[in-house]
């Protein structure tokens, strides 16, 4: 396999440059709150479709679940009935002080970590999850980290949602209403992207396989009611838009952008109590680390660069 990007060491405690510039992006506690607070939680169809998966080879109760790159915990917690310890893993301290300031979960465990040097020990792990992240990884090295710590038939889980659109009964309002959130998303906020990381995303993974004999590629639609506040809480929790605000402090672009909102809807409600319906694709890759009696039928070998 060959590595998706660079890992050029930058300093003597083996930090890569993806590594700091990973971290940098959602270093700042006052972005932990953000993110907390208005990045919507796992989706409950992927939660329940990875359970699925990781359950067809398994007849005992889970043990330990791991998610990777978790933020400020939005999907950790909802693994915890499932298992007996899930551990969150961030590379950002921020994050991980954030998740451990609202955790109200006795068998969540949150530290900080990178994705291509996981804290945990050689297969002792049910599933590996990482949501809205694996972009941001060297995906290879990443997944010899997963194969390292995953049990024989341990799972991987990889998902992240698609750009969103605004739904609504009238298909004109609802191309008004997609077009406005897409001018603020694409065009206000266009040069402060990370290109080839969000393209990577934006496609769906298309490019991205985990290569275990058992392999789910899948695409879930996903959808949400919230409020306009919500959802420029929202867009405020992105990386782009945090990184205009570093350079536009005085520029408030959210005002504006209710009052296109409220004139396509035809309603004169506050921002607060008016509902708009978000709805996108969710992509989900999911695949199981195979035992010892699968690697000799399929001739499973992990290839070495």
């Amino acid at each position: 396999m060959e590595a998706n990007g660079s890992s050029k060491k930058i300093d003597d405690v083996g930090e890569t440059e993806r590594d700091a510039a990973t971290r940098n992006q959602f270093a700042a506690e006052k972005h932990a709150v953000i993110y907390k607070k208005h990045r919507p939680k796992a989706d409950p169809k992927a939660i329940e479709r990875i359970l699925n998966f990781a359950k067809e080879k398994k007849s005992t109760r889970f043990t330990l679940a791991v998610d990777i790159a978790c933020g400020s915990g939005q999907g950790t917690e909802d693994l915890a009935q499932h298992f007996e310890k899930v551990i969150g893993i961030d590379i950002s301290s921020a994050q991980i002080n954030e998740a451990n300031r609202t955790n109200k979960a006795t068998n969540v465990e949150y530290k900080v970590g990178d994705a291509e040097n996981i804290p945990v020990k050689d297969n002792s792990v049910d599933l590996v999850t990482c949501s809205q992240a694996v972009h941001w990884f060297d995906f290879d090295t990443f997944l010899r980290e997963v194969d390292r710590i995953l049990t024989p038939n341990g799972v991987l889980a990889v998902y992240s949602r698609g750009d969103y659109v605004l739904l609504h009964d009238d298909q004109h309002v609802e191309k008004e209403l997609t077009t406005i959130y897409k001018e603020c998303t694409w065009k206000t906020l266009k040069n402060y992207w990370n290109d080839p990381v969000h393209a990577t995303r934006q496609k769906g993974y298309v490019d991205l396989n985990i290569p275990y004999p058992d392999f789910n590629r899948t695409r879930i639609q996903s959808k949400m009611d919230m409020t306009l506040t919500e959802l420029t809480g929202f867009i405020s929790s992105f990386t782009a838009y945090q990184r205009f605000r570093k350079e536009n402090p005085d520029e408030d672009i959210f005002t504006p952008l209710y009052a296109r909102f409220l004139r396509a809807l035809k309603v004169n409600t506050e921002p607060d109590k008016t509902v708009v319906t978000a709805g996108c694709p969710l992509y989900l890759l999911m695949g199981r680390k195979p035992d010892e009696e699968e690697i000799k039928r399929f001739h499973f070998v992990w290839e070495e660069n």
